[in-house]
């Protein structure tokens, strides 16, 4: 059984757009909340590039943390068949 994970950051990964075929099935309006675990459901290489943004706009103290209502639009890394995220904080304290 996994151990109870401690309270950690929340952001919110919406769609916001899809240009042809998405292989894991996104859909404009999907939402996926990433935390301390990978939500199920979220393509791998989305996944991957969602992380990694998070990641580069906590370590450059980014005004995206500072601003409540601040959104960060993300590209998945398949250009022909383009999925775009906007990452929107749900609950995050560094």
């Amino acid at each position: 059984m996994p151990k109870k994970q401690k309270a950690g950051p929340k952001i919110l990964a919406r769609v916001k757009s899809k240009k042809g075929f998405c292989t894991a099935g996104h859909e404009i309006g999907d939402e996926f909340i990433l935390s301390l675990t990978t939500p199920e459901g979220l393509c791998v290489d989305a996944c991957i590039c969602l992380v990694q943004n998070i990641h580069n706009l906590i370590r450059t103290k980014d005004k995206f943390w500072e601003d409540a209502d601040a959104v960060v639009c993300v590209d998945c890394p398949d250009k022909v068949n383009l999925v775009t995220f906007e990452l929107k904080k749900i609950n995050f304290k560094l």
